[in-house]
């Protein structure tokens, strides 16, 4: 009996400790697509940061809807800018293009095993709000 005892708590250990690492980002390039959009997602993760994030996705802007690029990090970033994974997820939040005012873009991500799912946000002059998925 207890060595029954032993042996369960040294599992629960075990598994309180590999918990963490079900949420660790693996480094290398995650390529998928925006759902309702046949428009490529690339994301890239080096050191637990996402370094790179590009999405063409489908946006409506006044009358007309157009395919934007929303990429992280964004034109005019300062060298190294990336965005930390913590618990298994990131966020970023940042103009588009710092020439226009009203250009909000964020971009979420929670990464599970070998994949990565999330959303692309577009607020301003256009608009756009897209679920997306990516695999290593």
């Amino acid at each position: 009996m207890l060595r029954l005892r032993h042996a369960l708590a040294a599992l629960l250990v075990l598994a309180l400790l590999a918990a963490p690492l079900a949420f660790a980002a693996g480094n290398g390039t995650y390529r998928g697509s925006a759902k309702d959009d046949s428009e490529n997602v690339v994301v890239k993760v080096k050191d637990n940061r996402v370094t790179k994030f590009v999405a063409h996705v489908y946006a409506s802007c006044g009358l007309s809807n157009l395919t934007l690029t929303v990429a992280y990090p964004p034109a005019g970033a300062k060298r190294g800018t990336s965005a930390k994974i913590k618990n298994g997820r990131f966020r970023a939040v940042f103009k588009g293009s710092p020439d226009v005012e009203d250009d909000k873009r964020t971009v979420t991500g929670r990464f599970s095993g070998k994949s990565v799912s999330g959303s692309v946000k577009i607020e301003g002059l256009c608009s756009a709000d897209k679920q997306y998925s990516a695999k290593r």
